[in-house]
This record gives C-alpha cells, structure tokens and sequence, in this order.
C-alpha cells in the first residue's frame, strides 16, 4: 500500500496521531519525574536565573545554589 500525501484527510490525521503521541509521552515523562526536586530539601526553588550558554542558575531555600545543564 502506497500513502498518498495528497490526501489532506489522511496527512492531517497523521500530523494528529504525532502530536498526540509526542503530548503522551511528555506527560509520561513528567509523571516518572514527579518526585525528583532540584534543590536537597525538597522544595522549589526560590529564585532563578540565566547563567552563561544556557545553563540555568537556581536558589534553594537553605542558600543552596544549583546549575541545570540543559
């Protein structure tokens, strides 16, 4: 069977499925990492900032100061 990439019915489908299957596997993701915080005591952090090429700076609550490699 030959797919017909003229079909706008079936391109539009399939352009569907992949963004719902990209929005399930995110939620997935976030769901596995549900309980992995950034700062040691468990709680969000305070303040955040850019750092140099990209990397993200981050202040705990306890003085802590965290570098997220993205």
């Amino acid at each position: 069977m030959r797919w017909d990439w003229r079909n706008r019915r079936r391109v539009l489908l399939l352009v569907l499925g992949v963004c719902a299957l990209l929005f399930v596997a995110g939620v997935g993701a976030e769901y596995l990492n549900r309980n992995h915080a950034t700062c040691s005591d468990g709680k969000d952090p305070v303040a955040q900032r850019g750092g140099i090429l990209g990397q993200v700076v981050v202040r705990c609550h306890n003085g802590q100061v965290v570098t997220l490699n993205n």
